[in-house]
């Protein structure tokens, strides 16, 4: 298991509602298990004694952004990309069914659980092995629909959001579905082509703000999940 501890009793108390709603609705997802949440947790440190709350969820063995960087900018191909878009589509369709938004969907909040085998999936060219064990975590930000955004992830926004964001009303910014959109877009061209859209160091809010931007999706191999990109990834949302 994997042990969240934390003074921000507020957020933890608002993740452990979210997996509560995401694993108990229509649908739910692939998101690691909730095994215990205990607020006021003890410490021998005077400082957070009784402070702290612990949230205990299902641990994993790496995300997929370790494993891409693994295979040191090869793709996934085959089973594996299945398996992973898979588990992120259920996911987005538990929170979306729950009537909420994610906000921070991205390779890194994707893990392998039960899965020893990372050297061998770093060498699995073709993707035969396939990786079954994705899982999402990371609920701390999920905010229901048309409210305000609490946190982000630059690469994982949309330009409706970064142009709010340059203009100050980041805080203001109403959150609709298809913020998680754009971001799934942009976890499968990351997966697909081995590499994220965005280079890093690179100001992503200018960038896709910009007047000449438009989205290029070209050099994903497979013709329909680069039409499935280049949907999510619209500049219209």
């Amino acid at each position: 298991v994997t042990i969240k501890l934390s003074p921000e009793v507020d957020r933890m108390r608002l993740e452990e509602a979210n997996y509560n709603k995401v694993q108990s609705g229509l649908f739910s997802g692939r998101f690691v298990s909730k095994i215990e949440y205990t607020p006021g947790v003890p410490s021998s440190d005077r400082n957070v004694d009784g402070k702290c709350t612990a949230l205990v969820i299902e641990a994993g063995e790496y995300d997929l952004k370790a494993l891409l960087s693994a295979r040191k900018g090869m793709p996934l191909r085959g089973r594996a990309l299945r398996d992973a878009a898979a588990s992120a589509g259920q996911c987005i369709q538990a929170v979306h069914s729950s009537n909420l938004v994610w906000t921070d969907l991205k390779t890194e909040n994707f893990i392998v659980i039960g899965n020893n085998n990372l050297n061998e999936e770093v060498n699995d060219v073709n993707g035969k092995m396939g990786l079954p064990g994705v899982k999402g975590i990371d609920l701390e930000s999920v905010i229901p629909v048309r409210n305000n955004p609490i946190d982000y992830t630059p690469e994982a926004a949309p330009p409706e959001f970064a142009r709010a964001l340059l203009a100050g009303e980041a805080r203001e910014f109403v959150l609709d579905y298809s913020y998680d959109m754009w971001s799934l877009g942009m976890m499968l061209f990351e997966l697909s082509t081995g590499s994220p859209y965005f280079k890093k160091g690179s100001n992503v809010a200018k960038t896709v703000c910009a007047d000449d931007f438009t989205v290029d999706v070209s050099s994903v191999p497979d013709a329909k999940l680069r039409d499935l990109i280049e949907n999510c990834l619209s500049m219209d949302p």
